[in-house]
């Protein structure tokens, strides 16, 4: 244990002295160090006496009578008693913190939200674009396909039979055909 020194007093000692704790000559240098110092005395007597008292309250055995409506007794007199306690100002004060703790909920809920809100949204975004790329892809291929085909073909006709006639009638039954698309549109355009 710690060493007693002679130029102070060691009263957190005091307990380890009183309960045999201190090794033998830590406990014969405490003993001599008390009868030079009144102050470590007069705490020493103080921690026996506590000690005494300590051990006669938890010796003596006393039993403690309760009335036999004693729960319902504190349960009523804990009621009247709190009654008077709620005024006004305490229920606008206790509203008001409530609000205030709902709108802190609701701003971190808010915040949460929004993230996962903004990577939906962007994660839709990029499924729309990229069914609208595919289909645009699709159209421009479509097309070039037909403008590749009819090509092949206008050569066989044109080139290949050397038959200009019925080149000017396809040319002709186009002109007849664009001209009634053009017709139809503006009938439509005009109804509406």
């Amino acid at each position: 244990m710690a060493a007693i020194s002679e130029n102070f007093c060691e009263r957190s000692l005091i307990p380890a002295y009183v309960d045999g704790e201190l090794e033998a000559d830590a406990q014969a240098r405490f003993a001599e160090h008390l009868n030079n110092c009144l102050g470590c005395r007069d705490e020493l007597r103080f921690h026996q006496q506590f000690m005494c008292e300590l051990d006669a309250a938890l010796v003596e055995d006393k039993e403690v009578l309760m009335p036999a409506d004693f729960s319902r007794m504190v349960a009523a007199r804990a009621v009247s008693d709190m009654s008077g306690v709620r005024s006004a100002t305490e229920k606008r004060r206790a509203l008001a913190f409530c609000l205030i703790l709902a709108g802190a909920g609701f701003a971190l809920i808010g915040a949460t939200t929004r993230q996962l809100t903004f990577s939906v949204i962007s994660r839709l975004a990029a499924k729309v674009l990229g069914v609208l790329e595919f289909a645009w892809s699709t159209l421009y291929a479509t097309a070039a396909s037909i403008a590749v085909v009819s090509r092949v073909v206008s050569r066989k006709l044109v080139v290949e039979t050397g038959n200009l006639g019925l080149v000017l009638v396809l040319l002709a039954f186009a002109v007849l055909l664009l001209s009634r698309l053009i017709a139809n549109y503006h009938r439509t355009g005009a109804v509406e």
